[in-house]
Parts: C-alpha cells; structure tokens; sequence
C-alpha cells in the first residue's frame, strides 16, 4: 500500500494542543534526530504486556525514522509505520528495505480523518503504537476515536509518553497531562501502564 498526504490541519480545537507545523518535524529528521531510541529492554516489555504473534498487524504512528517500527516487525508484526513529514517515510524505507514486506510505510497526518478513513480500514490492527507522538496532537478525543476504529477487537493501543507531571515547566509541552489520557483512555473497556524506568517514560497499554 503506498500514498501520499499533505496536511491540512492547522488550528487546534479549544482546549487541545497548538500544532508543530509538519516543516519543523522535517528539518529535524532531515538532520537525523530521532530522540529517545527504543532499546531491547523497551521492546522486551512491550512484548510482555501485548504478547504478539507471528501475523498480527500493527500501525506505528509517527514513526519518525522508523527504529520503534522496526523493532515492532522484530517481534513478528507485519508493520506499516506512518508520518506526516515525507522525509521521516522517505527515511524508513531506505533504512529498513530489507525488511519489507514485514515493514512498510507510507505519508499520513493521522490527525486527518478523511485521510485515515480513505487509507487504512477499519478494525484491521491488532496493535497501534504512537512512541512520544500523542503530546503533539491537537486533538486527542478524535484521535482516540480514531485509533479505537482501527482496532480489531482485543487490540491494543500502545502509548509511550512523558509525563507532565514529572516534567520541568519548560519541558512540559512534549508530555501528556493526566486530563489528557482521562480523555483518551475514556474510549477503552480496560487498561494498565508500566514505566520504562522510575519517573521516567511512561506507556500506557490499552484495549478495545
């Protein structure tokens, strides 16, 4: 499957996040930041909270340069890994070609309904990830809605994030608030969340 997206969204709702124009997130992977890697030990515990099997689908949203999704096709999911920034698609195909099929990706602001709807059915994953991407959304209720579409039933929503309360007050504006993930997690049956280390990273694990 392969297309192509420009955004469209430029104004948060009330009360939601101010964007980040897509040209700020692609000078960054164009100088080849790709912030907190995951690592074994990340991939390791994500696998013991959604327990994968060789076949299932997954969707990593803003994959940035594609390691998180690389390391989701390592644990057996067939993986299409999507960004908004044509540079971060642009990247992952050529870092990881040798693992397509288990790994492709394609452009797409997955804050764009029409073009969700138009690119990815519904109830076809059983495994979403967005890796530190949802402190960025300007709107996490319809991107809730989204994700919770997309799922298979007993799929499960990844999300890995800072917190804001553990944040300086200059660093805040890249982690998530408690009224944020009241918002979103309002939209599953059940739930649970692990850190990567002590007061660090968190991840949130939910199911439809």
């Amino acid at each position: 499957m392969t297309t192509s997206h420009t955004s469209t969204h430029t104004s948060a709702p009330p009360g939601g996040t101010p964007p980040i124009p897509v040209t700020h997130w692609e000078e960054l992977f164009a100088a080849g930041c790709s912030f907190h890697r995951a690592d074994d030990k990340e991939l390791r515990l994500l696998a013991d909270h959604v327990l994968p099997a060789v076949g299932q689908q997954a969707l990593d949203v803003g994959c940035g340069l594609g390691g998180y999704a690389a390391g989701l096709a390592g644990l057996g999911y067939t993986t299409l890994a999507v960004d908004w920034a044509q540079f971060s698609v642009a990247a992952v195909r050529d870092r990881y070609s040798g693992l397509e099929p288990r790994l492709t990706a394609f452009c797409l602001d997955f804050e764009d309904d029409e073009a969700v709807t138009r690119a990815l059915p519904t109830a076809s994953f059983d495994l979403i990830t967005m890796r530190l991407v949802l402190a960025f959304m300007t709107d996490k209720t319809a991107v809730a809605q989204r994700v919770h579409r997309l799922l298979s039933p007993g799929g499960a929503w990844v999300i890995t994030t800072p917190m804001a309360e553990r944040q300086s007050a200059d660093r805040r504006s890249i982690a998530v608030t408690a009224q944020d993930l009241a918002v979103v997690t309002g939209h599953f049956e059940r739930g649970s969340w692990y850190d990567l280390e002590p007061g660090g990273i968190r991840c949130i694990v939910m199911r439809r």
